[in-house]
Order: structure tokens, then C-alpha cells, then sequence
């Protein structure tokens, strides 16, 4: 591939990943972002953890059942270069698999990436503004990657992590947009239920405002349900009747 080229396509990969269109499903980026990364010089396999909820585990993305294999392993068992990476917010380079070091700090992870074929990988973070959202794994040979393609792998890493932080952000503003919706209809339901039940008991807005929270209480109901209630009952029976001219 040429270098306009391969330029070109460095371009379209950073917009592609740093889009924070789509739903709440981020496998899709984060398998794209390993299917760019195996395209990188030496790079064989291409692997990416990504945090979740509290309530959820560690999604373990790969290029490739390989690369998938390790990235599981790295998530079920809590170990391994990517787990690192992730929790520091550095960057692991040309880590030499057969290594006393590996073989003793993820010593599962280790055995199974030699049992792949790999020996060496290099970890980046997936992070966006002090916020680690997860980690890059580049398997590879011991002969090492090029400052290059470390520094390319780690800009996708970055694109990837702005879509996904942007995502989120998306996500829990449509979230608190819904619940201020449904706390003002839920005001208006109120309001409205305070004005006729004033106007049928001849009260004032606060003593039937007190009224109808004080029967909320009472029968454990919510004040909307009993606001609806007013609103949509008869007004000549019930607890809210109007009263019987004397």
C-alpha cells in the first residue's frame, strides 16, 4: 500500500471510530478498532477490553477467535497486559511474552498468548480526559513494533475512546432528559388535579394540595396516581366528591 494511500485510510479509520453515532451497543467500534490495528506492520492480532456498568463485565472484543481467546482471558481471570493498561492509563510496549515477569504476573494469560503463537504484545490505553475506558491489546513478535505503529495504534486507541466517551455522555443526557420530562408532566398532572379538586371542595390551591398528599399518604399511593384519579373520576363520589347542596 502506498503512503497516500495508507494515509487516506488512517484518516477515514480516526472518523469512523470517533464517530459517537449508534446505540448502546459498542462491540461494533470496538471490533473495527482491532480489524484497523491488525492492518498496522508486525501487528498480527488485535485485541480490545472496554468497561461497562458496575453490573456488567469487561467486554472482550478480538480480531479474529485468537485474538478474542486472549482478550476473554484477560477479562474472566482479571489479568494480563490489557488489564494493566487499563487501570494505570499507561501504555505497555513490545512486552516480551517469555519473560520470568510475564510468565509471573499473568501467568494464564501469558501461557495461553505462547500457546497462540504470540511473543510479544503491547498494550495501549483507550482513554478520553482522564477517564479509562478500557484497553487496546497488539499481539505481535518479540523483533518488536516500530515507534510508528505504536504511536498509530495509540491515535486509534484515542479516536475510539472520544466516540465512546461522547456516546456515554449522549446516553445520560437522554436519560435525565427523559426523567426532567417526566417529572414536569408529572407537575402539570398535579397542578391541574389541584386546581379542579380547589374549585370542586371551594378550597384553596394549598389545602387541596394538602388534601389530596395527605389521602396519598394515608393510602400509600403516589400523588400522580391520585392526581390522575381526580382528574379522570366522577366528581360526585369517591373521597373527592363534590359536596351535596345542603
Amino acid at each position: 500500500m502506498s503512503s497516500p494511500d495508507r494515509e487516506e485510510l488512517l484518516v477515514a479509520a480516526l472518523l469512523e471510530l470517533a464517530d459517537p453515532a449508534g446505540g448502546q451497543d459498542v462491540s461494533g467500534p470496538m471490533k473495527r478498532l482491532a480489524q484497523y490495528c491488525v492492518r498496522l506492520p508486525g501487528v498480527q492480532a488485535g485485541g480490545v477490553l472496554i468497561g461497562r456498568d458496575r453490573e456488567q463485565p469487561a467486554l472482550a472484543v478480538g480480531w479474529g477467535d485468537t485474538a478474542a481467546r486472549l482478550e476473554r482471558v484477560q477479562a474472566d481471570l482479571d489479568e494480563g497486559p490489557c488489564r494493566d493498561a487499563w487501570r494505570t492509563g499507561e501504555s505497555l510496549t513490545d512486552v516480551p511474552l517469555r519473560h520470568p515477569y510475564c510468565r509471573a504476573r499473568w501467568p494464564h494469560f501469558t501461557a495461553q498468548a505462547l500457546d497462540e503463537g504470540f511473543s510479544a504484545t503491547t498494550a495501549l490505553p483507550v482513554r478520553y480526559r482522564g477517564r479509562q475506558l478500557g484497553a487496546l491489546n497488539l499481539f505481535h513478535q518479540h523483533r518488536g513494533l516500530a515507534r510508528r505503529e505504536i504511536s498509530l495504534g495509540q491515535a486509534l486507541a484515542d479516536a475510539v475512546a472520544i466516540g465512546l466517551a461522547y456516546r456515554k455522555d449522549l446516553h445520560g443526557l437522554r436519560d435525565r432528559a427523559g426523567q426532567l420530562q417526566a417529572a414536569l408532566d408529572s407537575r402539570v398532572v398535579i397542578e391541574q388535579a389541584k386546581g379542579m379538586l380547589a374549585e370542586r371542595l371551594r378550597l384553596t390551591p394549598d389545602e387541596a394540595f394538602t388534601l389530596m398528599r395527605g389521602y396519598a399518604r394515608a393510602h400509600q399511593r403516589k400523588l400522580t396516581e391520585v392526581a390522575r384519579w381526580i382528574i379522570t373520576g366522577p366528581a360526585d363520589s369517591g373521597p373527592f366528591a363534590r359536596p351535596v347542596p345542603g
